[in-house]
């Protein structure tokens, strides 16, 4: 049952989205305006105005839990964690539910149900088993369903909130041919650049440099929404 939660194709199934969210280098942005209020202690702090309650807050930190466990498996998450910083990613997951509640952004019950049933680590023979999910929400997630499906569909709506929000950027050729340079001349000092051998590699760069121009966009639309 664990050892599924570690299958590399667990990661295909988390959205890009959520990968971003739990990628310890965007945690360094810093907490911001998410502070604590010393002068209201019914709230850990705030986020564009917004009082965030214990309640909110530990939702919020079971949910990127959750997402953690699905890329690096439970048995492996306490040699990761302090790395990944959660409790930075909670007040995270909170500011970006809060930015795509503003652009009204939202998920249908059956973009839930999609999500959940095409999920690998909840299916026998290929089929979803309803039986199998409720026995890893149980004793790997430990999670109540209505909990673990209010998450996905938190996850799908940050998903679409990071898709709008990177949609029109864009890889320029010269982009891609610094990228490429400085990869293939990393380990070879002597590495000279061959125009025909680039344009036969140069499909494998352009999506890895339009994906890391998109997540540095994201990181900083995230530490915006933490001022």
């Amino acid at each position: 049952m664990l050892k599924l939660l570690r299958n590399k194709k667990t990661a295909k199934w988390i959205w890009i989205g959520l990968a971003i969210i739990i990628m310890p280098a965007f945690v360094f942005w810093g907490l911001g305006g998410a502070m604590r209020d010393k002068n209201d202690s019914r709230y850990l702090g705030s986020i564009a105005g917004k009082k965030i309650t214990p309640l909110e807050y530990n939702d919020s930190l079971k949910a990127v839990r959750n997402t953690a466990i699905m890329r690096f498996g439970e048995d492996n998450l306490a040699a990761v964690e302090k790395a990944l910083n959660l409790e930075a990613q909670a007040w995270q997951r909170l500011a970006l539910i809060g930015a795509a509640k503003k652009l009204k952004i939202k998920a249908t019950d059956q973009e839930v149900i999609e999500q959940i049933e095409s999920n690998p680590n909840f299916m026998r023979q290929g089929k979803f088993d309803n039986g199998r999910y409720n026995e890893l929400l149980k004793y790997v997630f430990h999670t109540q369903a209505r909990a673990f499906e209010e998450q996905t569909r938190q996850n799908i709506i940050i998903s679409k909130l990071y898709q709008k929000i990177t949609e029109e950027i864009t890889a320029s050729d010269k982009e891609i041919r610094e990228e490429y340079q400085k990869i293939k001349s990393a380990n070879n000092p002597k590495f000279k650049f061959d125009e025909n051998k680039f344009l036969t590699e140069k499909k494998e760069f352009d999506q890895a440099v339009l994906e890391k121009k998109k997540e540095e966009y994201f990181s900083k639309f995230i530490a915006e929404q933490l001022k």
